[in-house]
């Protein structure tokens, strides 16, 4: 069964907005951290973890649905003449 398309870009979208949220988090840390205080900085710290378990979430969904582990090719097995 090969998965759809639509859930492979849900997937991915999930996965980028969770790398989005980290690289925001990241950079308005980096910008304004000294100015922040300790509520902005547990909220940047939040959004941060927030993107992290988007992306695993992503990920793991992703290995679960695809499953590229069973299916790869063997450099040692000749494809067939059709193959491309």
């Amino acid at each position: 069964m090969q998965p759809s398309r639509l859930t492979l870009y849900g997937l991915a979208m999930v996965g980028g907005l969770g790398m989005t949220l980290m690289i925001a988090g990241a950079s308005i840390g980096v910008v304004f951290g000294a100015d922040l205080d300790a509520d902005a900085t547990h909220g940047l710290g939040l959004l941060i973890v927030v993107g992290l378990l988007l992306l695993a979430l992503a990920i793991g969904f992703w290995l679960g649905w695809v499953r590229p582990f069973q299916r790869f090719d063997d450099i040692n097995i000749p494809a067939e003449p059709e193959h491309h």
